[in-house]
């Protein structure tokens, strides 16, 4: 998970929209309340910053992506 965030982090992208947990089956309030509290954190850091105001996708550099790939 760390590699993963600091490979968003390099592209630009905050490292927090990204978070794994580990919950049993038996464990379904608390699952509720993990992704509860995940999307409000993906609400306060607001729309990707790889998507125009429009919402329509835009594409990455590709010298970055190459860039942080090598690294």
């Amino acid at each position: 998970m760390e590699y993963v965030r600091d490979l968003l982090e390099k592209i630009g992208l905050e490292g927090r929209r990204i978070q794994m947990i580990n919950i049993s089956s038996a464990m379904g309030g608390q699952f509720a309340w993990s992704a509860a509290e995940l999307t409000e954190e993906i609400r306060r850091l607001g729309p990707s910053p790889l998507r125009s105001v429009d919402g329509v996708s835009v594409e990455a550099n590709p010298d970055i992506v190459e860039k942080v790939l090598e690294d």
